[in-house]
């Protein structure tokens, strides 16, 4: 039966439907077909029942008029801009069943996320969850933002196509940087709670750092955006004037409509989730993070800690001129708050002794900022206050005039005398602020210093002058027994047969004696005398001239000879060397040289 000519015109009407103002004359029997909830009103109270009044409808008389179209099985039109709203409106009035609006829709509502993510088109998928902020918590009561969350991951973590990738879109003028911006832009309309939860999910899911960087670092932007912009709306309008009205006309937009949020809370939901490696990307400014780390100071967050170690980082890589954006105060907080980690008070240290020192050189810095600086780190974080006591001498001599005698010994109590060098102690011997009693002082500390540094010095040069006598005594009497160290696969040739000593022939181990080492070089020495003895005696009596190759060789017995020992070494080195000429100045046999010219 068709029912579409009853829902154009209202005929025999026996219900009345009223949502955002709108009166909607229907009929009872459609809507129980299609919607459970008409169903459960009606049975709850009857009375009341011919006319139904639908508070906060997802996408109002629009969308509605669209439902009641379906319940009169007319046909209806689902777009990407409408199917969020007819899904949570399908939701709202419980049309379950095969072949009802829930499932259709449902249906439709796939088909669209897989397309985007198909296409790695995270703009659409953006714009539903947009769409999901219009409605409320029934967009997240129905699965879509999960659906789109999950979405949104999967798009990040494909590889880039030619047509996805943002170098591709550079060569070719395009604007791939405009639609990514255009995306995190609309995420950080979504609520926090939604937020964090698609933060969470990329993280754990292997998305790249620098996009959760970028995430989070344009969320908490546009939070403190918004405080300031309320701040300054609360301060104009304690101020009557219609100048002042005027003057912050532009910044009542921003914040119009816009639910007041704990900053604080803001802060430590995004930052606690984002990983260690994110916060050394390049969108994690000093500005930025400077910023941050001053209104989670204010609000005492959880957050400061990895604010603070960023900071630090950034801070180590950045020029004198950039590193004075910061304000003392501030720095002074995120240096006391970096102490507190193991090993980050001596760079800490670093970076104030930079910050004033560039300071000096601008001629800017004052004595209070010293105190507020020099007192941030503990004392015995510096290993030397040479370059502090620099600085001092620069801010007593620019405000000689200004400081009172208190002041001026609180500044020079800053200085530990027992950590400076003796050219330092002798400007201060010079100067006319500092006391002579702290000049004593550090000269007493350097004077022990040296002694303590002498007798350890004495105490070497004792040890290896005892050693020295106690060997040259041994090998006086011809006890020295050490062996040689092991030798390299090189030097495991005697050394006639490498052609003499090489630096291989001992090695001297990580622990060695230098004294030993020589022993063994010397009794080593020895040994290879004997092999070039025997190699001779073993020449002389294997028969030169009998017909025996000249590498051959037979044991020599005892008493066979008696040349000496020189005339050994004269002989055997002199048939080497002559071997050797005689091979140069011949030619090479016809079958072993390189032939020049072949014939075919």
């Amino acid at each position: 039966m068709d029912f579409s000519k009853f829902r154009e015109s209202g005929d025999l009407s026996d219900i009345t439907v009223i949502t955002a103002a709108t009166e909607f004359r229907l009929h009872r029997f459609p809507l129980y077909a299609k919607s459970e909830y008409f169903v459960k009103v009606s049975r709850a109270s009857p009375a009341d029942s011919n006319r139904v009044e639908l508070l906060d409808f997802p996408g109002g008389a629009d969308i509605f008029s669209i439902v009641a179209d379906f319940c009169y099985n007319m046909k209806i039109d689902m777009t990407k801009n409408n199917i969020v709203q007819i899904r949570c409106a399908a939701e709202y009035l419980q049309m379950t069943g095969a072949g009802n609006l829930i499932e259709i829709s449902e249906k439709f509502l796939q088909d669209t996320i897989t397309s985007g993510k198909l296409s790695r088109s995270t703009g659409a998928i953006t714009s539903l969850l947009l769409y999901c902020v219009t409605i409320g918590p029934l967009a997240e009561v129905s699965g879509i933002v999960e659906a789109c969350s999950d979405a949104m991951v999967e798009s990040w973590l494909k590889p880039p196509t030619k047509f996805t990738d943002p170098s591709n879109f550079k060569k070719q003028g395009g604007s791939s940087d405009k639609r990514d911006d255009k995306t995190m832009k609309g995420l950080c309309n979504l609520p926090l709670e939604w937020f964090v939860k698609l933060l969470t999910s990329a993280r754990d899911s292997g998305v790249r750092p620098t996009l959760l960087a970028d995430m989070a670092t344009r969320y908490i932007s546009l939070v403190l955006d918004r405080d300031d912009s309320e701040k300054s709306l609360q301060d104009a309008g304690s101020k009557p004037g219609k100048e002042n009205v005027e003057k912050t006309t532009g910044n009542a937009d921003l914040v119009k409509n816009t639910k007041k949020i704990d900053t604080g809370h803001v802060l430590d939901a995004v930052i606690m989730e984002l990983p260690e490696e994110s916060f050394s990307d390049d969108v994690m400014t000093i500005d930025w993070i400077t910023r941050a780390f001053k209104l989670a100071t204010l609000c005492g967050c959880r957050c400061r800690r990895p604010l603070v170690k960023a900071a630090g980082e950034i801070m180590n890589k950045l020029a004198p001129d950039d590193l004075c954006i910061i304000s003392p105060s501030l720095l002074r907080d995120i240096v006391q708050e970096s102490c507190n980690d193991e090993g980050e008070a001596e760079r800490a240290c670093r970076i104030i002794d930079t910050y004033m020192a560039e300071m000096v050189r601008k001629g800017v810095l004052t004595g209070e900022t010293f105190r507020l600086l020099a007192s941030a780190a503990p004392d015995e974080a510096r290993k030397s206050h040479d370059q502090l006591y620099g600085i001092l001498e620069y801010v007593l001599t620019a405000e000689r005039d200004k400081m009172s005698d208190d002041q001026r010994q609180e500044l020079i109590n800053r200085i530990n005398f027992t950590l400076v060098s003796e050219e330092v102690l002798r400007q201060a011997l010079a100067s006319d602020f500092i006391p002579p009693a702290y000049v004593a002082k550090g000269a007493l500390a350097l004077c022990t210093r040296l002694k303590k540094d002498l007798d350890v010095m004495t105490a070497t040069v004792s040890k290896q002058d005892e050693e020295l006598r106690r060997y040259n005594y041994s090998y006086k009497r011809g006890k020295v027994t050490t062996t040689p160290a092991p030798r390299s696969a090189y030097s495991s040739a005697p050394p006639y047969q490498r052609g003499g000593l090489s630096d291989t022939d001992f090695e001297p181990t990580k622990d060695s004696d230098p004294l030993k080492v020589l022993d063994n070089m010397l009794s080593g020495t020895d040994r290879q005398t004997d092999e070039v003895l025997s190699s001779a005696r073993n020449k002389l009596a294997s028969g030169a001239g009998a017909g025996i190759p000249y590498n051959s060789f037979r044991p020599v017995q005892s008493g066979e000879h008696d040349i000496s020992f020189e005339d050994e070494l004269e002989f055997k080195y002199d048939r080497a060397f002559r071997a050797m000429d005689n091979s140069r100045s011949k030619p090479r046999s016809g079958g072993y040289g390189y032939r020049s010219s072949f014939r075919y």
